[in-house]
């Protein structure tokens, strides 16, 4: 695949951006007029919003445990006036407060790693779980991620090999994923590949490993190494290949178990 370095232009807004991805991802869910949707680690909002400008009728809450990205999700979402139909919540995507079966759908574009970030493999596990708990029968979590094999040109393979080392945000593999959905009882099935085409330059490079380093540990409370470690360890290779941005991630979909939520329902203390 052809990928190009982004322009310093671009790169003021590559994040906000990325080059329209959020939009042809969100055009690909199973959406349904109607439905209340929930977005997992939410972040900046903006993928909650791609979906939110799909139809009128949807309703979308928004998660996320840094109170940082509730503050920037709040404006972006004021910003394109989606007030009324996206509410932004503090929350722990391992311990919800929502009620059993509270929604039609649920939603993540790359914060599964973020939840890694600060709650390992097993918060990652509790998320899947905590999802499927919200989660009305037969509906779908559809969570967009990097598996590392999956990565294509060296770029790619830098960009999630980077910041698992800077902060532990950390891209699983597409068997540990699987493992997880099948243990939460969902059922994997669809997959489905997207690409930007866009690197960041060796400078753009070192911005963004200078911004994480000095905010991971503010936002999240995890510990970051220091700027000149992560270059001598990643640089000589950015400043041959580059490093990617959402070069190429995949889009994966997974239908809650009917039969288990039956059970569930029958088992229940409060069932009639």
């Amino acid at each position: 695949m052809i990928e190009e370095y982004m322009s310093n232009s671009e790169y003021k807004t590559h994040f906000e951006k990325l080059r329209g991805l959020r939009s042809r991802i969100a055009r690909d869910l199973p959406i349904k007029p109607g439905i209340h949707i929930l977005d997992v680690a939410t972040g900046e909002g903006y993928f909650a919003i791609e979906v939110a400008r799909l139809d009128r009728s949807l309703k979308i809450t928004g998660i996320d445990i840094s109170q940082r990205a509730i503050r920037d999700a709040r404006k972006n979402i004021e910003k394109q006036n989606f007030q009324d139909r996206i509410e932004i919540v503090e929350m722990d995507a391992t311990k919800m407060r929502f009620q059993r079966e509270e929604f039609d759908m649920a939603i993540n574009f790359t914060g599964l790693e973020e939840i890694h970030m600060t709650r390992g493999n097993e918060g990652v596990q509790k998320t899947f779980l905590e999802v499927n708990r919200v989660l009305k029968p037969g509906t779908y979590f559809c969570f967009v991620v990097m598996p590392p094999e999956e990565m294509e040109t060296e770029a790619q393979k830098l960009e999630v090999a980077l910041f698992d080392y800077i902060c532990g945000a950390k891209y699983l593999s597409n068997k540990e994923y699987e493992a997880m959905i099948k243990k939460a009882k969902f059922k994997l099935i669809g997959k489905r590949s997207y690409y930007t085409g866009m690197k960041f330059t060796s400078q753009q490079a070192k911005c963004e490993i200078r911004y994480t380093i000095k905010t991971a540990p503010r936002i999240y409370g995890v510990k970051t190494p220091s700027f000149e470690e992560v270059w001598t360890k990643f640089g000589q290779d950015i400043e041959k290949n580059g490093l990617g941005c959402y070069s190429k991630v995949v889009l994966m979909l997974a239908q809650k178990l009917e039969m288990f939520s039956n059970i569930k329902r029958a088992t229940s203390p409060n069932t009639a």
